[in-house]
């Protein structure tokens, strides 16, 4: 029973969770980003501020989800993802190869994104202010995203905790029923006890009564000799 209440504390806890998070982002920001050990090309990021504990989480699932949208083969490596010779439709019509980061640092998550039309041919504002516009917009809508994720992930742990908390009670209640019967059972086994110290004292009266007769038998042979 103290497992069950517990798990209800925390399902209701999971509850609030849901609405009590918040998610804001500074403004996207054009800058060289560092995509290979010793190289850097002109990118965009956004960085999330007040995120919960399964933010980044969250947003690696948006990112994928995304690029599964867009029917884009990509490379997957500790939350970066790579994708080369590729048309990313929301992005331009044209082949690209697509780099997305994703790190988190001190409760704060920054989200890059570089895209090359050609050999170190990066998107910059100047040059291509469509796709530069594209991608700052897909940034600022990965925040709608991760919030929306995070509840995804919110209403999956509500629900393994409603099923942790059935399964518990499915168990109070066989466990219930298994002691009914129990109970029954002993009442039975007491009832036929008490009719066998019954049966068993009276059984010793007679037994009783029997060695006093077979006594004084005894007695009054005794007194023939």
């Amino acid at each position: 029973m103290k497992k069950t209440n517990t798990l209800f504390f925390v399902f209701l806890i999971t509850i609030f969770s849901v609405f009590t998070f918040s998610v804001s982002a500074q403004n996207v920001s054009e800058k060289a980003i560092k995509i290979e050990k010793k190289k850097s090309l002109n990118g965009f990021e956004i960085q999330f501020d007040a995120m919960s504990e399964d933010a980044e989480e969250a947003l690696e699932i948006a990112i994928e989800k995304w690029l599964d949208s867009q029917k884009i083969k990509y490379k997957e490596k500790r939350g970066n993802y790579h994708a080369e010779e590729v048309i990313v439709k929301q992005f331009s019509d044209k082949t690209s190869d697509l780099h997305i980061f994703v790190e988190e640092k001190k409760g704060r998550i920054t989200l890059q994104a570089v895209q090359t039309l050609g050999y170190d041919l990066a998107v910059n504002s100047k040059d291509h202010s469509q796709e530069a516009q594209n991608i700052r917009s897909w940034l600022e809508n990965m925040v709608k995203e991760v919030e929306l994720e995070q509840i995804n992930l919110q209403i999956a742990a509500i629900q393994e905790n409603l099923r942790k908390i059935e399964k518990d009670l499915d168990k109070n209640l066989k466990n219930d029923a298994d002691w009914k019967n129990d109970i029954e059972d002993y009442k039975k086994k007491i009832a036929e006890a008490e009719k066998d110290i019954e049966k068993n004292a009276a059984e010793q009266k007679e037994n009783e009564q029997k060695r006093e007769e077979l006594k004084k038998k005894i007695t009054e042979l005794e007194k023939m000799k």
